[in-house]
């Protein structure tokens, strides 16, 4: 690891010192920030570029007691007791263009600092100062450091560890450090001396989160200077926050409260008439747990519990609270009360703690209880027929009340767990008699299947019908609307539809969470297919976040990677690509939908990044494990089957693939999946123009229109129209479609002659190209390879591929035919050809 760090996003405050320090109207600079946000490194930075002359000192707690303690080495010891403040400013300024840099100038002794104040009062030198935000000794230019923003730690982290690391080791040391750079520094050393940090495809965190070494000394430096009555206060916080802060207090003192807020340990959140209290950094919560006794930490949590049932434990979430901290403390509680407990981690999506919940209630005897939570548990841990022989066998003596949410989880394992349509359906409609609000859920349950293998006209229709009925059928079966729009092809109106959903969503969030989590991926899916890729990238970014930051099993990840891994495709970030999926595939041989899904963006990644045998593996997978009910799943693995042929090198072969699965999505009504599988074939050689023309007449969006433009250009041979296009597509962010555009055009020019035009373009490729994570293509491949080719060469193919023979040439160019035989060797070993025939095809005439 490094030892000096980077200067990462500093560019502002770098600029400003600078000005303010060698601006003849300021006297110098007051760098301020809390401990370890990089003060000193960015001083450091600003001294190397003022070119003057640079004295150093640096106050201490042991210097502060000391009367010019901090400048002891810069003066002499023996100054006049006259005047030793002119003594010792004629001896330091001897050299006029100095600056004067001092370190933590809070803690400066009375004498420094009237020193300092001297100089800055009368002109005789620069001065530059770090120390924390409330010192104001001098006035100077004050620049505040604060911390590091979030992507600005991912840049540093990267460079600590030298390589990327993955998305919940990034939201670990980001969550940890809260973009501090020295804290995430210690954080990666600490990880690497424990063993928790290894690097896998990229660097990971395996493990837990063990405080040593430097950062222990840190964290602890405060709070060893707490008082035995603080440091428990701040004890059970950490075992319990967010608290609400009346139920702190109550198990503290008012008094301590506010002490403890003043001096940044805690801090207090206000929405509404609610306040709730936090630990003022996530890492005193990490080393208070890590220190406590295990007798103490157990009576923390029982006075957390007997806390809040006190208060009533009448809000959201609070019995999952108590039963955790009931068991963690080692008291019992109730089959009947972890049963409810499991019921709510269930809804809130947190599988662990289910699982565990479940768990007890099984130890207690009385596992029919939570039968359907353990269910739920078996399918998301892909044991699907477990989870089954489970559900079925509680469907049987199940009371009328509980069939229906027995039901709709038995069919949603048997469909999107094991590919059993016919199964699943047969277990809807063996509930009847149930009331209209029972049977719009199972209206529901049976169109989330029917998304995936009926086709959508027919979908849209028993939308229409769920949304006319009332309550939160109308909102589901508005849900069902925008994803039929979305897999039709119409972002933008499936946009409208989801937004316009949104008040109905966030009413029935509490009851049907998962509806919020399918509107957040629509509108990101349907941002991406509209061509705004920086608003799909900020969704998806968090909505990944939020996965990660509730610690949900990696199959609820699924959703949120897959878009993230499509943009950076887009965006010709290969590697980020296969990074972001890699992280979350399953090497389990059970695989649900989902996990096929993963496994297919998984080989087109792979593919892009040029790791053709690597992907053809995990694309059999993928088909393996594909079942028939599963058809929009199905699109998707068909589109990587044939990324993993022209990452072969089989591109005619990839064509046809991209054709048929064009065709197959138009048949289903997937007419999203059609235009990008219509797109994909233009651009490995095919003729999709007209259809893609069609399609775009219906059609709003910006994407749409940029791929029609795309093949019409293409087919028209018109490297003007390719260019235009190129443009429209950076404006979408889609840098890489650019570059193939523009790789084309220069393609046509370098065949027509025109060389200054061909270079000028193939400049521009390499200027996107350079911005890409090695991500390859036919058409960069292509455009590459011509740009190799001397200028003879070049007229020697472009005559070969018109149908001269090599005696034609010969006389046409007034050389030899054994010259004319050695250029088109030549020429085959360039390019990877093995003769004409592959010739006619780079130069598009096969």
């Amino acid at each position: 690891m490094i030892d000096r760090l980077p200067l990462i996003g500093r560019d502002e405050e770098l600029r400003s010192a600078v000005r303010a320090l060698t601006s003849p109207e300021h006297r110098g600079v007051l760098l301020t920030g809390e401990p370890g946000v990089g003060k000193s490194r960015l001083a450091a930075e600003v001294l190397d570029k003022v070119g003057r002359t640079v004295a150093r000192a640096y106050a201490t707690v042991a210097t502060s007691a000391i009367p010019f303690g901090a400048l002891a080495s810069l003066i002499p010891a023996d100054l006049p007791a006259a005047n030793p403040l002119r003594a010792a400013a004629e001896h330091l300024t001897k050299d006029r263009r100095l600056v004067l840099a001092v370190d933590d100038a809070h803690l400066l002794d009375e004498a420094s600092t009237a020193l300092l104040q001297y100089l800055v009062r009368h002109d005789l030198a620069r001065v530059l100062c770090t120390a924390r935000p409330a010192w104001q000794g001098l006035e100077l230019v004050t620049i505040p450091v604060p911390a590091l923003k979030r992507e600005h730690a991912d840049a540093l982290l990267e460079s600590v560890l030298g390589g990327p690391a993955d998305s919940a080791t990034r939201h670990l040391v980001w969550t940890n450090s809260q973009g501090n750079p020295l804290f995430l520094k210690e954080l990666v050393a600490a990880g690497q001396h424990s063993g928790a940090l290894v690097k896998r495809l990229g660097w990971c965190w395996e493990g837990p989160l063990e405080l040593s070494g430097r950062l222990a000394e840190v964290v602890d430096h405060t709070l060893d200077r707490l008082t035995p009555e603080r440091r428990r206060a701040l004890e059970i916080l950490a075992y319990g926050e967010p608290l609400e802060l009346d139920l702190w207090s109550s198990l503290t003192s008012h008094d301590i409260v506010d002490e403890l807020e003043s001096q940044g340990l805690v801090r207090i959140e206000v929405s509404g008439q609610r306040a709730r209290v936090r630990l003022g950094h996530p890492l005193y919560g990490t080393r208070l747990r890590a220190t406590c006794p295990t007798l103490r930490a157990r009576s923390h949590r029982r006075a957390l519990a007997d806390g809040l049932e006190a208060f009533g434990a009448r809000r959201r979430g609070d019995l999952l609270r108590v039963v955790t901290w009931r068991l963690d403390s080692g008291s019992n509680a109730s089959a009947e009360m972890l049963t409810r407990a499991a019921q709510q981690a269930l809804t809130a999506q947190d599988w662990v703690l289910a699982e565990r919940l479940c768990r007890q209630v099984v130890e207690q005897g009385e596992g029919n209880r939570v039968g359907l939570v353990h269910g739920l548990v078996l399918m998301y841990q892909r044991s699907c027929e477990q989870a089954e022989k489970v559900l079925a066998e509680l469907m049987r003596e199940a009371p009328p009340e509980n069939l229906v949410q027995l039901a709709s989880t038995r069919a949603f394992n048997l469909f999107f767990g094991l590919g059993r349509l016919d199964d699943a359906v047969a277990v809807l409609d063996s509930v009847t008699g149930v009331p209209p609000e029972f049977e719009d859920t199972l209206l529901y349950i049976g169109l989330t299947f029917a998304l995936e293998y009926a086709p959508l006209p027919l979908v849209r229709a028993g939308a229409e019908m769920l949304s006319a009925s009332t309550g939160w059928g109308a909102v589901a079966g508005q849900q069902v609307r925008a994803f039929c729009q979305l897999f039709a092809g119409e972002p933008v109106a499936a946009l409208e539809s989801v937004n316009d959903n949104d008040a109905g969503v966030s009413s029935w969030r509490d009851r049907f969470p998962g509806l919020r989590n399918g509107a957040e991926g629509i509108r990101a899916d349907s941002l991406l297919r509209a061509g705004e890729l920086d608003d799909a990238e900020k969704h998806a970014a968090q909505m990944l976040a939020d996965v990660l930051d509730e610690s949900r099993w990696a199959v609820t990840q699924a959703p949120p990677r897959l878009l993230s891994s499509r943009i950076a495709r887009l965006r010709g970030q290969a590697a980020t690509a296969v990074r972001m999926v890699a992280e979350a595939a399953t090497e389990s041989d059970a695989l649900l939908m989902w996990d096929v899904l993963m496994l297919a963006e998984l080989a087109q990644a792979l593919a892009l990044h040029g790791e053709a045998e690597r992907a053809e593996g995990v694309l059999d997978r993928a088909e393996c494990a594909l079942r028939p009910a599963w058809r929009m799943a199905g699109f998707a693995v068909s589109q990587a089957r044939s990324w993993v042929l022209a990452a072969a090198g089989r591109v005619g072969e990839a064509a046809e693939q991209a054709v048929a699965t064009a065709e197959a999505a138009r048949a289903h009504g997937a007419h999203g999946d059609e235009i990008v599988a219509l797109h994909d074939a233009a651009r490995f050689g095919a003729d999709t123009s007209a259809r893609l023309t069609e399609l775009a007449s219906t059609r709003t969006d910006r994407l749409t229109q940029a791929y029609s433009a795309h093949a019409n250009a293409r087919a028209a041979g018109d490297p003007r129209a390719l260019e235009a296009v190129a443009s429209e597509f950076v404006l979408c962010g889609v840098q890489l479609y650019a570059a193939e555009a523009l790789a084309e055009a220069s393609r046509m020019h370098r065949m027509a002659g025109r060389l200054r035009e061909a270079e000028q373009l193939a400049r521009q490729v390499g200027v996107l190209a350079a911005r890409f994570d090695h991500a390859t293509t036919p058409g960069l491949v292509v455009a590459s390879s011509l740009a190799s080719l001397t200028p003879r060469q070049l007229e020697i193919a472009r005559l070969a591929v018109a149908g001269l023979t090599n005696a034609q040439i010969a006389d046409r160019l007034t050389i030899s035919k054994r010259t004319v035989d050695n250029h088109l060797h030549t020429i085959y070993n360039a390019l990877g050809l093995t003769g004409r025939d592959g010739l006619r095809t780079i130069f598009g005439l096969a």
